[in-house]
C-alpha cells in the first residue's frame, strides 16, 4: 500500500505542478488568456485543505514565490472566492499592463449597470458623440450585444461587448458575429456603417491584434478599450 501523503507532501506536489505548468509555456505569455490557471477551490483541494483559509493562501503564496511563480489575482486578495480563477506566470516575466482587481468590477452586470447610468458623463462617449440606445440588444437571431448606441455625428450604429475582467479566445469569434450583425442592422436602418467597441478589464495584445485584423478584413471599425474604476473620498462641508 502506498504511503498516505502528508499535508506537506500535498503542498509540495501542488507547488511543483504549478511551476511545471509555467515552465511548459514557451515563449512566456504576454496576456492572462494564455497563462495556466485553476480555481482557488481546486488549489485548496489539491493541497488537502477542506476550506480556503487565510493560512492556506499565505502558505501557498509564499511557496510559489519561493519557486519564482506569481499569481493573478494575489492569493490573499480579499475579493477571492472558491470560484476565482487564479492565473500563474513566471516572476521574471510579468504580464504587461495587468490591472489590480481593486479597480475592476467583480461581475459583468455591475460594469454594464455603471456604463448605463453614467454613459453620458464618460469622456470617451462625449468625445465620440455617442448616445445610448439600449442594453442587451438583439441585433440578429441568437445575437445579443451588451450595449447598443448611436454615433450622432456619423450616424453609425455602435455596439459594446463587455468583459469585466480578462477576455479569452472566444472574444474573436464573438467579435466576428457582432461585426456581421451590426453591419446588417445598420444597413436595415439606412445607416452608413457600424462600429464595435470591446471593453475589458485586462489588456491582451494578442487578442486585440486578432480582432483588429478581423475588423480590417470586414470593414467594421473596432476599438478595444480598458476600463478602471476609482473612488474619491473628501471632507464633507460643515
Amino acid at each position: 500500500m502506498a504511503p498516505r501523503l502528508t499535508p506537506e507532501d500535498r503542498l509540495q506536489r501542488l507547488v511543483a505542478k504549478c511551476r511545471s505548468r509555467v515552465d511548459a509555456l514557451d515563449p512566456p505569455p504576454v496576456s492572462l488568456s494564455h497563462t495556466p490557471d485553476s480555481t482557488l477551490g481546486s488549489l485548496a483541494r489539491a493541497a488537502g485543505y477542506e476550506r480556503i483559509s487565510q493560512k492556506f493562501c499565505e502558505t501557498l503564496e509564499s511557496r510559489l514565490k519561493d519557486v519564482g511563480v506569481e499569481t493573478y489575482p494575489a492569493l490573499q486578495d480579499p475579493m477571492n472566492t472558491r470560484n476565482t480563477r487564479i492565473h500563474f506566470f513566471d516572476t521574471n516575466h510579468p504580464i504587461p499592463g495587468i490591472q489590480s482587481t481593486r479597480v475592476l468590477f467583480p461581475e459583468e452586470r455591475q460594469l454594464s449597470d455603471f456604463l448605463v447610468r453614467n454613459f453620458a458623463a464618460l469622456s470617451y462617449i462625449n468625445k465620440n458623440r455617442l448616445t445610448f440606445r439600449c442594453r442587451e440588444a438583439r441585433i440578429a437571431p441568437g445575437c445579443i450585444i451588451d450595449l447598443l448606441a448611436e454615433d450622432t455625428k456619423h450616424r453609425e450604429l455602435v455596439g459594446f461587448e463587455l468583459k469585466h475582467e480578462a477576455a479569452d479566445d472566444r472574444v474573436v469569434g464573438q467579435a466576428a458575429k457582432y461585426m456581421t450583425a451590426l453591419s446588417r442592422q445598420a444597413e436595415k436602418e439606412d445607416r452608413p456603417g457600424a462600429r464595435l467597441i470591446i471593453v475589458t478589464g485586462q489588456p491582451d495584445q494578442s487578442l486585440q491584434r486578432q480582432v483588429q485584423e478581423l475588423a480590417q478584413a470586414r470593414g467594421v471599425k473596432t476599438d478595444w478599450l480598458l476600463y478602471e474604476v476609482s473612488l474619491e473620498m473628501k471632507q464633507a462641508p460643515l
